[in-house]
């Protein structure tokens, strides 16, 4: 079995179907299955298998096969007294096996937590203690890790082993099971990515979960041939909601999982996808890749959904594609889990001019705004807090009334991004709110910061500038990645080498010089969250007493902090 290349609903089709009032997630296989002229055309190839209800591995779905098993598996959660309101956490193998849940406890009334297969035991126990669900569908592996706490949650009934149940039996959802969503009935509770605190039960309803895709079937044109891979977590609001649209839209889907950067090279070969989404994380690690001609000569556009990616990492990965085709497009989407779909778009090729950190303009299913402190609309240049409304915005955060509250500021969600917008109504995006810090030198902003440094020194592949404290005074501290030369035997370049061009390049972009930078050796060093973003916020309690922080060997000081013990001197 082969999947489709072309997408199945004509456009006057999709324009019924995102005119149907009803539609949510919370009937949207019911609903796709209402309107769809042919359900039995496989559309849909999996990263990795899906066990079906003959207790086999499948790869490719018809929209009648996604449904059918859905249906069994509603059934089989009804039967466990699962009901209405009730939630359910998620937390196994990244495999699609998420959407087919999730939509599974959608049509019952009741609500998937979506908990990242790479979760640490305490941020997974920490979103059941906030969510408090009555059962948990979880593997062997994951369930050893946090055995010892879910002894402690309030209302759990029951855990479901993978293992034990991959699959229920083929079964219908009688009518009588299935919920009538009123638009602002929750759905699905997905987490926040953590970077900057502890992660957050993002809630997101029948009307909102398909905003966006309402939004991309009324505007949106499919090419003749389309085949989008979602490179992402499957549980990831990004993947989940694109996924979505294509059960809708019928948009042939390749639903990968969040993969290495050598892991979506190999993808992109197997599967000759057209578009790609991924996280900053792997199109970062794809781009200091030295990729064989013609790998990549399948993708016509890239796209990213988050609010991290950097434009030297964007330019790498246009210019892999072989120069006798059509360039490339790279869709920069600043997007968060609480947004509910990338409201602001930036497309990009090889021949668009730098701009660090531009992010583009919003698109018509959003009102985005620069705010002040008070509420009121900063001007044109001045950076302030971002603010946007629209009907994809999430409910709030669930049983965290004081945060959901404290997230909005004149009407508008703050998604917890400083930003200013230019003349043209471009918005930039210079940090996030709580990774900014004032030093004597000025503001220090530590995305723009980064931006300059990968912009402008070649030897560097990644990095990442957070505060450091020394006493009483906050100074930047950088921790880098080197690019690994290319020449067997050739020595990195030193931590010294690089502190002296990081400063060069940064004072000449008027930002504050870095007072300490480190060669990353080790993962710790550069400690990611389960989306990859960098967890800024471990850096900046590493670093908050530079005096007693240890001092590697791959740690160069500058020389105006005389009051550090001298290492490597730049």
């Amino acid at each position: 079995m082969s999947i489709s290349t072309h997408a199945l609903l004509s456009p006057e089709e999709r324009s019924r179907l995102a005119a149907m009032p009803e539609l949510g997630g919370g009937n949207l296989l019911a609903t796709a299955m209402a309107v769809h002229p042919d359900p039995h055309i496989p559309f849909i190839r999996t990263g990795r298998p899906v066990i079906n209800t003959a207790g086999e591995e499948q790869t490719e779905f018809t929209l009648a096969q996604l449904d059918a098993l859905a249906q069994s598996w509603s059934v089989r959660y009804h039967e466990q007294g699962v009901g209405p309101r009730d939630r359910v956490a998620l937390y196994m193998e990244d495999t699609f096996a998420y959407t087919i849940h999730l939509n599974a406890l959608a049509q019952l009334g009741a609500i998937g937590v979506l908990i990242n297969s790479k979760a640490s035991p305490a941020l997974a126990l920490g979103l059941c203690e906030r969510t408090t669900p009555v059962g948990i569908y979880t593997d062997r592996s994951r369930l050893a890790t946090i055995n010892e706490g879910i002894g402690s949650l309030d209302g759990l009934r029951w855990v479901q082993l993978a293992e034990d149940l991959p699959a229920p039996p083929p079964a219908a959802l009688p009518d009588a099971w299935r919920f009538k969503h009123a638009p602002e009935d929750p759905v699905s509770i997905m987490h926040s990515s953590g970077t900057t605190g502890i992660p957050k039960a993002v809630t997101q309803t029948h009307a909102s979960s398909v905003a966006g895709p309402r939004f991309r079937l009324e505007n949106y044109t499919e090419p003749a041939h389309e085949r989008m891979m979602t490179a992402q977590p499957q549980s990831h609001l990004g993947c989940i909601v694109y996924t979505a649209y294509s059960i809708l839209a019928g948009t042939p889907l390749v639903a990968l999982y969040d993969p290495s950067g050598e892991e979506l090279e190999a993808a992109v070969r197997q599967h000759r996808p057209k578009g790609v989404m991924a996280f900053a994380h792997a199109y970062a690690e794809l781009a200091a890749l030295e990729t064989p001609s013609g790998t990549v000569d399948s993708v016509d556009y890239w796209v990213t959904m988050g609010d991290a990616i950097h434009e030297a990492h964007i330019r790498a990965i246009l210019a892999k594609r072989s120069p006798d085709h059509e360039p490339p497009t790279f869709y920069d989407r600043f997007g968060t889990t609480e947004l509910g779909w990338g409201l602001v778009v930036q497309p990009r090729t090889l021949s668009s001019e730098r701009s660090d950190r531009r992010v583009g303009k919003p698109d018509p299913v959003a009102e985005v705004a620069v705010l002040r402190a008070d509420g009121s609309k900063a001007p044109v240049g001045e950076v302030g807090f971002f603010g946007a409304k629209g009907p994809s915005i999430t409910a709030g955060y669930w049983n965290d009334s004081d945060t959901t509250y404290r997230s909005k500021l004149g009407g508008y969600w703050l998604t917890g991004d400083l930003v200013y917008q230019d003349v043209d109504g471009n918005y930039f995006v210079v940090d996030r709110t709580k990774d900014a810090f004032e030093t004597a030198e000025g503001t220090g902003y530590s995305v723009l910061m980064e931006e300059v440094l990968l912009s402008e020194i070649s030897a560097i592949s990644d990095c990442a500038v957070v505060a450091g404290r020394c006493g009483e005074r906050v100074v930047p501290v950088a921790i880098v990645i080197p690019v690994i030369p290319a020449i067997s035997g050739e020595s990195p370049p030193t931590a010294g080498r690089l502190l002296a061009e990081a400063n060069g390049v940064l004072e000449k972009a008027g930002h504050p010089r870095i007072a300490v930078l480190d060669v990353a050796r080790t993962p710790d060093d550069f400690p990611v969250g389960v989306t990859g973003k960098v967890l800024k916020r471990q850096l900046r309690e590493k670093y908050s007493d530079l005096a007693v922080c240890s001092s590697p060997e791959n740690r160069a000081i500058a020389a105006f902090m005389t009051d550090l013990p001298a290492t490597e001197v730049a």
